[in-house]
């Protein structure tokens, strides 16, 4: 029964797709993300549900939701109700970032990183992760901790390096960023670095486990 009530909501989608066009209001497309969110966290869920999902996704998508595009290119990213397609994966977080999506912005920087779909080019990561770092992203912060701790794209910054992660830590509690921060405090406050490295030690971190080892 599910299957069934399923595709007659799949039709009607398409059918009030083709209704709305050329283009759907600002209201519906939200009413489609919010109907494609409700598909995609079903607890017990199947194929279809995140066919559907990715569907009412792109539907918002193609008619200027930001979000939505996001959620799609996060679908195709991951094989989510849609085929695993990094280069469709990039083209709608393009489209979501080129709008100004910060979530968005922070993925086509991880892409250019990478080197997911397309040439690596760490120097246009930091241009993407420092536009999505304007917007409050802190996961953005974090990334160009690394960045700027390595040289990597950027000219080498310990200082905002220390800064970046001081910002991104206290949300992202991540075991690399704690060892990183560690490390560069190591002189100027080794009582709180060791304690940074115990942390990421007891999170798995073979590199803070041999750093306190060593001390």
């Amino acid at each position: 029964m599910k299957g069934v009530v399923s595709a007659l909501l799949l039709l009607i989608a398409t059918e009030t797709a083709s209704a709305e066009e050329p283009r759907a209001s600002v209201r519906l497309t939200w009413e489609w993300f919010n109907t494609a969110e409700t598909y995609r966290k079903y607890k017990v869920k199947g194929p279809d549900d995140l066919r559907i999902a990715a569907h009412y996704f792109r539907l918002a998508a193609k008619n200027g939701n930001a979000a939505a595009a996001y959620k799609l290119g996060e679908a195709y990213e991951i094989g989510s109700g849609v085929p695993l397609d990094l280069p469709e994966a990039l083209r709608w977080y393009r489209q979501s970032a080129d709008a100004g999506d910060m979530h968005a912005e922070l993925k086509v920087g991880w892409f250019y990183q990478k080197g997911l779909s397309l040439r690596a080019d760490p120097s246009r990561a930091v241009e993407w992760y420092e536009r999505s770092a304007s917007k409050g992203n802190l996961w953005a912060y974090h990334m160009l901790a690394f960045m700027l701790m390595d040289g990597e794209g950027v000219a080498k910054n310990l200082a905002l390096a220390q800064s970046y992660f001081e910002k991104s830590l206290p949300f992202t509690h991540d075991h690399w960023a704690q060892l990183k921060l560690a490390q560069l405090i190591r002189s100027s406050d080794p009582r709180r670095s060791k304690e940074l490295l115990k942390q990421s030690a007891s999170a798995g971190n073979a590199d803070a486990v041999r750093e306190l080892n060593s001390n």
